[in-house]
């Protein structure tokens, strides 16, 4: 059973990285909990408190432009009970200009198992250094 609940959880992490990539506020709002429990962290930011707050900074990240990859590596979950995270590393990718630039942040995924499925109750993700190499790009993007 703990298997088939990793198999969730690692699918709830996959939707809520399509969301971003995605800008899509609707999926988001379904992924989380919704409620002043709700945490989040961007890299960078200070912490945001319930999902009010954490709601408008996704519809303010997304307005913006938002990210235009993110690739994860080192995924791992782990479940205990109704709660379960993800730790995994990210690579963010945004256009800068005619540029494309990325940084690495490492993240904390946090869920609690409702009676249909995992939702997000803390995303915590911190900037880390760039492993080894480069973080930008001179690529045209057409």
């Amino acid at each position: 059973m703990k298997e088939k609940f990793q198999d969730e959880v690692i699918l709830a992490n996959e939707n809520f990285y399509r969301a971003i990539e995605e800008s899509d506020f609707e999926r988001m709002e379904e992924l989380w909990v919704g409620s002043e429990d709700d945490k989040c962290v961007h890299p960078g930011w200070p912490m945001l408190y319930g999902w009010e707050a954490v709601g408008e900074s996704w519809k303010s990240i997304f307005e913006n432009g938002g990210p235009i990859g993110i690739e994860l590596t080192d995924v791992r979950a782990e479940v205990s009970g109704d709660v379960a995270w993800v730790i995994c590393i990210e690579k963010i990718s945004h256009r800068l200009g005619d540029e494309v630039q990325s940084g690495f942040a490492q993240s904390t995924n946090i869920f609690v198992r409702t009676d249909s499925s995992w939702l997000l109750s803390v995303h915590h993700a911190s900037p880390m250094p760039t492993p080894g190499g480069e973080v930008s790009s001179n690529e045209s993007l057409q």
